[in-house]
């Protein structure tokens, strides 16, 4: 995405920051007063979730990142930043992603092309997981022309790193994706083998599927940090999970780290 591209997009956001067009003003001043307290290397992202002005504002946290999720949503087509699948109406099923993680880079933790939609799955997946080569301490968002190690969805094009083919036949569910670049072929590395196995899973497993998004749900409701027996417990079971689908990956090897990301498992 070239440097025109992205200014026009801001401009665009800023007229929609908010779903009422005329509280997108003060949506903007909040925004860029949370950013400078960012740029301290400050987290802000809690702050912002949990932000409620004055009842006639209609400023709130909420609001701000269903507008965000709105915009963003609509520039990916309505598909996750990372694996295309179809993302769902519902705030859960696509969290806003921080492409650089919050931990690492709290200073980035508001800024506008660090923060895209993904499906609840990939979200969960690759969570804090440090990509690239990005200095920690930075203070300046790096460059899209400089960001040649890892897949940065918005900066860019899907097509042009990864493509995908999906297919389904009597009880085999065939999810094939191809990275065609150094930054695809990362993001195929990284994530998509084990979400395309997860997505085989869950839906031959509707039951558990149903269960694990009722988890979700209920821990949307807490501060991180709220409920630490249940993080621990769902930290438990997804990784028992991963091995579980390491164990029935017809080939014998693991999820993470394939050149080829392709999920071809017997339910």
């Amino acid at each position: 995405m070239s440097d025109e591209e992205q200014l026009l997009q801001y401009q665009a956001y800023q007229l929609q920051a908010h779903d009422v067009a005329t509280h997108s003003s003060r949506t903007m001043s909040y925004l860029r007063r949370l950013h400078i307290k960012a740029g301290k290397r400050i987290d802000v992202w809690d702050e912002l979730t949990a932000h409620r002005a004055a009842s006639d504002s209609g400023v709130t946290g909420p609001a701000i990142k269903r507008a965000f999720r709105s915009f963003v949503g609509n520039l990916q087509g309505n598909r996750c930043c990372y694996c295309r699948r179809w993302l769902q109406n519902i705030a859960h099923a696509k969290p806003v992603e921080h492409i650089l993680c919050r931990k690492d880079y709290p200073q980035f933790s508001l800024h506008f092309y660090n923060l895209a939609v993904a499906c609840f799955d990939c979200n969960l997946l690759k969570k804090d997981a440090k990509w690239g080569s990005v200095a920690v301490l930075s203070i300046n968002y790096p460059v899209a022309a400089n960001i040649n190690d890892f897949y940065h969805p918005r900066f860019h094009r899907y097509p042009e790193h990864v493509s995908y083919e999906r297919t389904e036949r009597d009880d085999i569910c065939n999810v094939t994706y191809t990275g065609l670049t150094p930054q695809g072929k990362h993001l195929c590395d990284q994530l998509l083998y084990i979400t395309a196995a997860r997505e085989n899973f869950f839906s031959n497993n509707p039951s558990i599927a149903e269960a694990m998004v009722s988890l979700q749900q209920f821990q949307d409701r807490h501060a991180p940090g709220e409920l630490p027996a249940l993080e621990a417990f769902r930290k438990s079971l997804n990784e028992s999970m991963h091995k579980q689908l390491d164990n029935s990956a017809l080939d014998g090897l693991p999820l993470k780290g394939r050149r080829a990301a392709k999920s071809r498992t017997k339910v």
